[in-house]
């Protein structure tokens, strides 16, 4: 069956598909360190820069205690200020490359992201009232990169 000239047009202008986003987000079971890193390296091409930190929607923004941990010493110590990173970035940088760069003078690592684990999951330890529920998702965003000039 031939196509006239307006379903050629229908046709071609239909939308392709999106991308899927990937994302890693608590669903109720613990996320671990070695978790984190097998999506890091399988989704993120291995790169801390290809994956952002989102707050999700139980996360009030505007609190002086946005989440229900972290926040019980000083406004000012480490596990608020390494929470406040993740939850509004660094700089207007929400990559987790550049929150974890900047916690590892405070005495945060890298490779064991305690506050990290700590948003993903609901809290420092299983005791926690909110464990299982995450206050954050990782997402993955490749940076652009330079294009080559000629």
């Amino acid at each position: 069956m031939a196509l006239n000239k307006n379903q050629a047009k229908a046709k071609a202008a239909a939308p392709t598909a999106a991308a899927k986003v990937v994302t890693l987000q608590n669903t109720g079971t613990a996320i671990t360190n070695a978790q984190l890193w097998a999506f890091v390296n399988t989704h993120a091409a291995g790169s801390l820069h290809n994956v952002q930190v989102k707050p999700l929607a139980n996360v009030n923004l505007n609190a002086a205690q946005p989440v229900p941990f972290g926040f019980t010493g000083k406004g000012t110590g480490v596990r608020a200020t390494i929470q406040n990173w993740l939850l509004n970035g660094v700089n207007g940088n929400n990559s987790l490359a550049a929150i974890l760069n900047a916690a590892k003078p405070l005495g945060h690592s890298t490779k064991s992201p305690v506050c990290l684990m700590a948003m993903l999951n609901g809290g420092y330890s299983p005791s926690s009232a909110v464990w299982g529920t995450g206050y954050v998702q990782l997402v993955v965003q490749p940076q652009p990169t330079a294009k080559a000039t000629a």
